[in-house]
Order: structure tokens, then C-alpha cells, then sequence
């Protein structure tokens, strides 16, 4: 598994958006601190026309359980909220035990390259590396990665 430890990943901002308030919202929480530039990854930027992308970078926000608990509750008061989750490898297990706080709000919580075996019935694991000598990106696997996107709007038209 690849370290996010560069001290470099904790400059910038903890949360970036883009996106319409009032649409669909993915949630990415995203243990590897993309998104520097306060703006989303591009491989996500064609996807805000229909949803709100929120990504949060966790190196650059050490509280970040209370942010997602503070975005999650944001959308409590929602006439129909659609909030899906994406995260990966080492805290995909943490993500899950939050999310299960604020199941009547969250349609699902989607994986990348789980650390853990999952088994609710809101978590699906949407990409999983090959971890093979031929791979060029150790697991996980970067949310911005493009197979990444492709599994989640895969499995996000999948449930509309």
C-alpha cells in the first residue's frame, strides 16, 4: 500500500468543491490529498454539469471525521438528499463506521481498493488494483485516477 504521508499533501485546503448546491453530492474523502489547487481533480470536473463534486483531502484536515460528520449533517434538513461516498484503502473501514451514523442520508459508500473486507449493504467496492509486478500505480489506486471516476459513474447510473 502507498504512504500519504508528504507534507506536501497538507498544504492547501481541507475541502474544495465545485458543482451546482441543490444536486446530486459525491463526497470524496480522499486519504491521498489530491485536489491542491483549491479545485477538484480534472478527471472529475465533467461530472459537475449533474452533480455536486465535495472532495475532502484528509492530510490536509485532521479532524476530518467531523468535517464529513458536519457535511453529512448539512444535508439532514434535505427534502430528498442523494449523497453517495467515495473513499479508499485506509480508512475506507473508518469511512464506513461514519457513514453508518448518517445512513438515512448516504445512498451508498463507494470503494476504492478497501483495506478491509466490507459487508454492508450500502458500501460496494467499485475498483480494485491488480497489486501485480506490471502495475505502474500501487493500491489504492488515486481517487482522480480515471478508472476511478469510470467505476463510480458506472455504479452511480447504475442506482438512478
Amino acid at each position: 500500500m502507498r504512504e500519504f504521508d508528504e507534507p506536501s499533501r497538507a498544504a492547501g485546503p481541507g475541502v474544495v468543491a465545485d458543482g451546482p448546491v441543490g444536486n446530486p453530492t459525491v463526497l470524496v474523502i480522499d486519504p491521498a490529498g489530491e485536489a491542491l489547487h483549491d479545485a477538484i481533480p480534472a478527471t472529475w470536473r465533467d461530472l459537475t454539469d449533474r452533480l455536486r463534486i465535495v472532495w475532502l483531502r484528509v492530510p490536509a484536515a485532521p479532524g476530518w471525521q467531523s468535517t464529513v460528520d458536519a457535511v453529512l449533517t448539512r444535508h439532514r434538513d434535505d427534502v430528498q438528499p442523494v449523497l453517495d461516498v467515495v473513499t479508499s484503502g485506509p480508512i475506507a473501514a473508518d469511512v464506513v463506521d461514519l457513514v453508518r451514523r448518517h445512513e438515512s442520508l448516504v445512498r451508498s459508500v463507494l470503494l476504492v481498493d478497501p483495506e478491509v473486507d466490507v459487508d454492508d449493504d450500502f458500501a460496494r467496492v467499485v475498483v480494485r488494483s491488480h497489486d501485480a509486478a506490471d502495475d505502474r500505480i500501487p493500491p489504492p489506486l488515486p481517487l482522480g485516477h480515471p478508472d476511478v471516476v469510470f467505476g463510480v459513474v458506472e455504479e452511480l447510473n447504475r442506482m438512478e
